[in-house]
């Protein structure tokens, strides 16, 4: 999917339509070099991949530059080379890939229809199967044992069922750890996962917090972060579990499951600290729900001195989407440095078209319009230079004295677009950031596709790169946190919680 920026108005699920329109001249121009399926070859796809990346990627001379190009000339040959003979389009996906990534820039990538999998050693999950822990329990005997010792269980022992009904399991103590907790399969899967095979384990770190270890279909582990509000079960960011027996003595309400069982949600955390989950910028409402939150939670933002953004796992997006959020942060105008775009020939018609297109849009119109304008006029006035967009300001009459502390909570998987509000934000004393280094994809922005003969695949491209380059790239490096947050540490909002309320006056 493509990831806009500056301009970002597209969203992940509005872009497959909005981006034919968009791009429609291209893709009548491309259309022509099309031919039958049974034709294709990977070549074709490279050719057309190589001309239009030289010829208008914003980083092209920043990352073929005459201290690497005898490098760069050598990958080009051996990929020319080795695609020649493929006619498999997954094999020529890999074989492109390997060229991408000599530009080290993941807002620049191949896109294909369904993405293309690497194929593991069948022996290689069985290793990882096997050490996964295997309990000996159906739901029969579960049942019996839940029975006989329901005086004594924790609230988190018992049956629970995933929301979406793809997961039942038990829930039950380790016999040699008491802060140690295992969920198991209750029904068998598939052949590898059998009834009384762990689906997750709970390390206790504090009263209904937990240090967990998920396992996926492949019994790849992930290290997260679970916590029990009432009848729930929440392993953040991977599933919700609902308690089936035995029945909770407390079932959640409306108000916890708006404000703590949300993926996307303010919360008041204690009378000092209030937290807001911020959705991915990418989602196609994203705008509106953000400006929702802030708005029915004013009273929050307004009166209580801490607040947390939780920018975690946010990939980017549309930069309309954070900018609400300015007023709870700013002490003082707060200022969008504008894009340095890379003026030719085809970045020409596509800003062209997209502006044409927009009109049908009104949202997206008043938003973009008066930008697209002013940086057409720029680029085809200086073809064959880069031209820098304008700068915005955003301002307000009033500076809110709540909240005193704004911290960002970030990890490694914050990206793009997500970054850039951290980076505009942090022009605000009141920001600290937690976590740790972002992922580091905002150098090169403004990105756009291009449809490649083969395969139905297309290429995105940043057309326009940062302002802060080259004095202050973060690409492959990312943002480093103010504040990090101990590999030990399992419950980062807590972490960031305490620390407000502890060193911060």
């Amino acid at each position: 999917y493509v990831f806009r920026h500056d301009f970002g108005s597209y969203f992940l699920n509005k872009l497959p339509l909005l981006m034919k329109k968009i791009l429609l001249f291209s893709l009548l121009i491309i259309s022509q070099l099309a031919i039958a399926q049974q034709d294709c070859d990977c070549s074709k796809n490279f050719d057309i991949t190589y001309q239009k990346i030289r010829e208008n990627y914003a980083g092209w001379a920043d990352k073929v530059t005459p201290k690497n190009q005898a490098d760069f000339d050598k990958i080009t040959a051996e990929t020319q080379q080795k695609i020649k003979a493929i006619k498999d389009e997954k094999e020529c996906f890999f074989a492109l890939q390997k060229w991408f990534d000599f530009f080290k820039d993941n807002h620049l990538f191949i896109s294909p229809i369904n993405p293309y999998s690497v194929d593991e050693p069948a022996d290689a999950i069985e290793k990882r199967a096997s050490k996964v822990p295997q309990l000996s329990y159906n739901e029969v005997s579960l049942m019996q044992f839940l029975k006989e010792n329901e005086a004594k269980l924790q609230s988190i022992e018992g049956i629970w069922e995933s929301d979406d009904k793809a997961y039942r399991v038990g829930i039950l103590k380790d016999k040699t750890n008491p802060n140690k907790f295992t969920g198991f399969l209750l029904t068998d899967k598939d052949a590898r996962w059998k009834t009384g095979k762990a689906k997750f384990e709970l390390n206790q770190v504090s009263p209904l917090r937990y240090a967990s270890t998920y396992y996926y279909a492949d019994f790849s582990a992930e290290k997260c972060f679970s916590r029990e509000v009432k009848n729930f079960l929440v392993i953040e960011n991977i599933y919700k579990f609902n308690k089936v027996f035995p029945i909770p003595k407390e079932e959640v309400n409306v108000e916890d499951i708006n404000q703590r069982l949300a993926d996307y949600r303010v919360e008041k955390l204690d009378n000092e600290t209030t937290l807001i989950v911020l959705p991915p910028f990418t989602m196609l409402n994203a705008v509106e729900l953000i400006q929702e939150m802030l708005t029915k939670n004013n009273d929050l933002l307004a009166n209580i001195p801490n607040l947390i953004i939780d920018l975690r796992n946010n990939p980017g997006g549309d930069d309309f989407a954070y900018t609400p959020l300015f007023q709870s942060i700013a002490t003082a105008p707060i200022i969008r440095k504008g894009a340095v775009f890379r003026a030719t020939d085809e970045n020409i018609i596509g800003v062209r078209h997209e502006l044409e297109t927009i009109q049908d849009f009104p949202v997206y119109k008043d938003r973009l319009s008066p930008k697209l304008q002013g940086v057409l006029r720029k680029m085809e006035a200086n073809r064959g230079s880069f031209v820098n967009a304008p700068d915005k300001e955003f301002s307000f009459g009033v500076y809110m004295q709540n909240p005193k502390k704004v911290a960002f909570l970030v990890n490694k998987n914050t990206a793009s677009t997500a970054e850039s509000f951290i980076l505009e934000a942090k022009q605000s004393p009141k920001t600290l950031v937690f976590g740790e280094n972002t992922k580091g994809v905002a150098d090169y922005i403004e990105v756009r596709d291009w449809g490649l003969p083969c395969y139905g695949w297309r290429i995105a491209y940043p057309m326009a790169k940062s302002p802060r380059l080259p004095q202050n790239p973060i690409d492959n490096v990312g943002i480093s946190p103010d504040v990090k947050i101990p590999d030990l540490e399992a419950d980062w909002i807590g972490f960031v919680q305490k620390y407000l309320k502890n060193k911060v006056n």
